[in-house]
């Protein structure tokens, strides 16, 4: 059972769809579209007894995937262990069409046992399962043993653990005074957001991650890391700076992507497309995305960067840079922020927006950003 996901909760709804699971065409990936997150991840967990593999369902699959979306009565029957088969995971797709991503459950399992997760504590999950942090954390929390907490939109209850990214916590208000533990990560987290979740989580220890769909984490801080750094590695991963280029080798890394256009090689380093440097204690500093990186009248310009700068200004609760065309510059960036009306010397134009584009994920959909800065700048 080491390499597998296991959990005593909820065995009833976990027979029946484990059964269900295996009735169906072996060629056929496992799609969840159940509304409650309890059956949903009961059906997670079963699809993994009996070997087949399962996603929590996302748009537009194709025709590899049978959608599992009406809920099962619970049965004592047990269905019959399968073989160990791999599971899948969506990059967010925050810049365009989500990739689905092969995971071996122990590049999971790796990092259980290692973020301090007991099986006394009540996990709040934040958000959509489909997203593959909250999809995470319950599956670490019920392999545990903890209890879990799903909140869909906002953090409820009296957890003592949260999983959460910077967008979602900043819409909490409330304190929090039974959380002991805050795993933070998903996106940028300024130092606003570090005196936020001190006062919302005034007993807990917060610990921000990065990392990606691929390689889970890649780096963790903690309240002894340097403003403006990631942290130090995650026990067991090695990083190293290519080019320019963060490159990561690790325990966690997934087998690859479903449409096999690339496998991951666990002998090479993984290129993350994160540009950044290691500073002199062993700390990961991020510049921002590769491919973010434009060129604007004859200047390397990062957009991320002058995202970072925009998130720093008072009264800015969410930022997003666009690179437009422009028939002098080449390229002109364009912002659109919700909160304050401000100024940026690299800046064409800032948009205040009211409803911000926003994932499932809870990070900004860049894909309709850019369709909401065109209309108004171009």
């Amino acid at each position: 059972m080491g390499n597998r996901f296991h959990t005593d909760q909820n065995q009833g709804l976990q027979n029946a769809y484990g059964a269900w699971a295996a009735s169906q065409d072996a060629d056929r990936i496992i799609a969840i579209a159940l509304s409650d997150p309890i059956h949903a991840m009961s059906a997670f967990f079963g699809c993994n007894h009996v070997g087949r593999i399962a996603c929590m369902a996302v748009e537009n699959l194709d025709d590899r995937f049978v959608l599992l979306s009406e809920p099962m009565e619970p049965t004592a029957i047990a269905p019959a262990e399968g073989k160990l088969t791999p599971f899948i995971t969506f990059t967010s797709g925050s810049t365009n069409q989500p990739k689905a991503i092969l995971r071996n459950p122990d590049s999971w399992i790796y990092s259980f046992y290692r973020n301090g997760i007991r099986p006394d504590d009540t996990v709040a999950v934040i958000g959509n399962l489909a997203h593959s942090l909250p999809h995470y954390a319950a599956t670490e929390a019920m392999h545990i043993g903890a209890n879990v907490l799903f909140c869909p939109k906002r953090l409820t209850g009296t957890p003592t653990v949260v999983y959460a990214t910077p967008t979602q916590l900043r819409l909490v208000l409330n304190v929090f005074t039974t959380t002991r533990m805050a795993m933070i990560g998903g996106g940028h987290f300024t130092s606003t957001d570090r005196a936020h979740c001190a006062r919302i989580f005034p007993n807990a220890d917060l610990r921000i991650f990065y990392g990606t769909a691929e390689t889970s984490f890649i780096s963790i801080a903690d309240e002894n890391t340097p403003d403006g750094s990631v942290g130090r590695a995650y026990d067991g991963v090695e990083i190293s700076v290519l080019n320019g280029e963060i490159n990561v080798s690790t325990p966690m890394m997934a087998i690859g992507y479903l449409d096999k256009k690339k496998a991951f090689d666990h002998r090479v380093p993984f290129a993350t497309g994160e540009v950044g440097e290691i500073g002199a204690q062993g700390n990961l500093y991020l510049q921002g995305r590769a491919d973010r990186r434009v060129t604007i009248a004859d200047k390397s310009v990062h957009l991320d960067a002058i995202e970072a700068d925009l998130m720093a200004m008072d009264g800015i609760t969410h930022a997003g840079v666009i690179a437009l065309p422009d028939s002098a510059r080449g390229l002109r960036a364009f912002a659109g922020v919700r909160g304050s009306n401000v100024d940026h010397p690299m800046l064409g134009g800032v948009l205040v927006l009211d409803d911000w584009p926003q994932l499932l994920s809870g990070k900004t959909d860049y894909v309709r950003l850019k369709q909401i800065l065109k209309q108004a700048f171009a």
